[in-house]
């Protein structure tokens, strides 16, 4: 029996965390009261208009958070790659959320698909970072991207006023799939 671990492997029960483990923890505490200690300074110079249009930056450093854990650590245990979902998609967030303060909210009716591009940048972020052996549950990811970026695509021409857009969209992606299957892959 090999007991090797891999750097996909999750750590054994008996196996005792190493210092890069132990220190994944307090690092990422640290990391939380530096950015919010330095939020806070900012506030205290720049009043509260700085607050108003600063919290999107919030979503920001929180996902850059879930990426420095993810990148710091060395061997990263089965599906952890995980980590990546969560700091795109509150970076995606936060960077929506910092151009709606700068062009105003009232545009949220066209830009509101983006919270599912979001999802779909998210899976494609844990797609690049999953071990690449792990095949058939690569295709079913890249599979669920490609739906999702479809959606997303088809609500955008919806928001923007193309209502009647959308069924002739629906035709050509359609259409699309006819005549690769028809072809061949």
């Amino acid at each position: 029996m090999n007991t090797e671990m891999n750097e996909h492997s999750p750590l054994n029960h008996n196996q005792q965390p190493t210092a890069q483990h132990r220190a994944t923890g307090p690092m990422i505490t640290g990391l939380l009261l530096v950015i919010l200690g330095i939020v806070l300074l900012f506030a205290q110079f720049f009043g509260q208009r700085f607050m108003s249009n600063f919290w999107p930056f919030l979503f920001i450093a929180g996902g850059l958070i879930f990426y420095a854990v993810y990148f710091i650590r060395f061997t990263k245990p089965a599906g952890f790659e995980g980590m990546l979902f969560p700091g795109t998609y509150l970076v995606i967030l936060g960077v929506l959320f910092f151009i709606l303060n700068l062009i105003g909210w009232y545009n949220m009716v066209y830009l509101w698909p983006t919270f599912v591009l979001a999802v779909a940048v998210s899976l494609g972020a844990i797609y690049l970072f999953s071990p690449k052996e792990q095949t058939d549950k690569r295709k079913d990811l890249l599979s669920s991207i490609k739906v999702l970026i479809i959606i997303s695509a088809v609500l955008y021409v919806i928001a923007a006023g193309g209502l009647y857009l959308w069924p002739l969209a629906l035709v050509i992606i359609g259409l699309i799939i006819i005549f690769k299957a028809l072809v061949g892959k």
